[in-house]
């Protein structure tokens, strides 16, 4: 099998390479291959995701924007983006293209790329991003996205996902310092002493993860949230 991976240099400019000549290479800093348009007939939902660190990812179904969601809030995921890679293949006269629908870089610098499902029965797609991936040195995931109550906690904690909701180290510490033991988020917010930003503050420490909740329930105002580093009441 013939395969080709078309990225974008440093440079900016569109260029393929065998997946060896990827590796190591920072597609996930790099500007996507294309910009998606909405057309006339277009079945899929054509979006974006602003992450936390302000970076724009398209997003060509609601899946796909769940799943940016979830790699957001994700602490060990450093950065992430869409269509920054297309990998062509060739085989018996037979030729196609899989384009993964993020490649994501771990704060241990691991590169992950995250698949779709296949859209083929033949496993030809599953087989040309495992091939790529023994090249360029990527780690191929399934693409996943939260479901039930965890999506909606984290929709309505991404609402302070980004850097004007971020407390400095002293507000950060007095958060910490009320959260110790588990309290109602807004409420241990208003004990803080740190005035009118303090809410969103405390919303920000919980997309960050600093600040945890029970996960099998609703995030609410209202519902006790604590330091990740301490226990919940009732627990060693």
């Amino acid at each position: 099998m013939d395969i080709q991976v078309q990225y974008r240099s440093a440079a900016g400019r569109t260029c393929r390479d065998e997946p060896a000549g990827l590796r190591g290479v920072p597609v996930e800093e790099r500007e996507p291959l294309s910009e998606p348009r909405a057309y006339k007939g277009r079945r899929s939902i054509l979006t974006k995701w602003v992450s936390a660190t302000g970076q724009v990812v398209w997003c060509t179904s609601t899946v796909q924007l769940d799943a940016a969601m979830l790699l957001d809030f994700d602490p060990d995921i450093a950065c992430f983006q869409s269509r920054v890679v297309q990998v062509h293949w060739e085989l018996d006269g037979r030729r196609g293209t899989v384009e993964p629908a993020f490649v994501a870089r771990t704060r241990d610098e691991r590169r992950l790329v995250f698949a779709h499902p296949p859209r083929d029965g033949a496993g030809v797609e599953e087989r040309v991003l495992r091939q790529s991936a023994d090249g360029a040195g990527w780690e191929i995931r399934p693409l996943q996205a939260p479901q039930g109550l965890l999506r909606c906690s984290l929709e309505i904690a991404a609402h302070f996902r980004g850097a004007e909701f971020a407390a400095d180290d002293r507000a950060r510490r007095a958060l910490l310092d009320v959260f110790a033991t588990p309290r109602p988020l807004q409420a241990g917010a208003a004990a803080s002493g740190l005035g009118l930003k303090a809410s969103g503050y405390a919303w920000h420490l919980v997309w960050t993860g600093e600040l945890t909740w029970d996960w099998t329930k609703p995030l609410l105002p209202t519902s006790p949230v604590w330091a990740s580093q301490a226990a919940p009441a009732g627990e060693a």
